[in-house]
């Protein structure tokens, strides 16, 4: 077994400093790779941190003994990065630049780690919200937004008073 599939298997284990060894080799790619993007709303330390996020990712959804996780790591990162892009270019609806994006479009968008962080936290905030509205208010968001009704404000008057 050669050496990184060692570690991996150690970080996978969650063996004190693994992952940060793992996370080490990969820095300078990661540094290079985040510095090659403009993505509004992320500062370039952002983008390192995603990067390092995708290693992490990479270490938990690698199979062990397919001796070649530098490769499968490597384009780990890439596609990250490039996911984030493409998922920041839909939002922002800006017109994508064909130089910024040197990569093969088809498939879908995967959702990645971070992207499940952010929607669980982001679901955390909207309950703990809607916890603080009165009943009437609450009534009116759920029946407008979460079942699509639209607002018919006489029965929810009625309903209330």
């Amino acid at each position: 077994m050669y050496i990184i599939e060692k570690l991996i298997e150690k970080a996978k284990a969650s063996e004190a400093g693994a992952t940060e060894e793992v996370l080490e080799n990969f820095k300078y790619l990661i540094v290079k790779e985040a510095s090659r993007y403009h993505i509004p709303g992320f500062t370039c330390e952002d983008l390192v941190q995603h990067g390092y996020l995708s290693v992490i990712k990479a270490i938990a959804m690698y199979k062990l003994g397919s001796n070649s996780f530098n490769g499968y790591c490597i384009s780990s990162i890439k596609m990250n990065f490039k996911a984030l892009l493409k998922g920041q270019i839909k939002h922002f609806r800006e017109v994508t630049n064909n130089d910024m994006l040197d990569f093969d479009t088809c498939g879908d968008y995967e959702f990645t780690l971070e992207d499940e962080v952010i929607a669980f936290d982001e679901v955390e905030k909207l309950y703990a919200a809607l916890d603080k509205l009165d009943p009437l208010e609450c009534d009116i968001v759920k029946r407008y937004y979460l079942m699509d009704n639209g607002f018919r404000f006489e029965v929810l008057l009625l309903k209330y008073h």
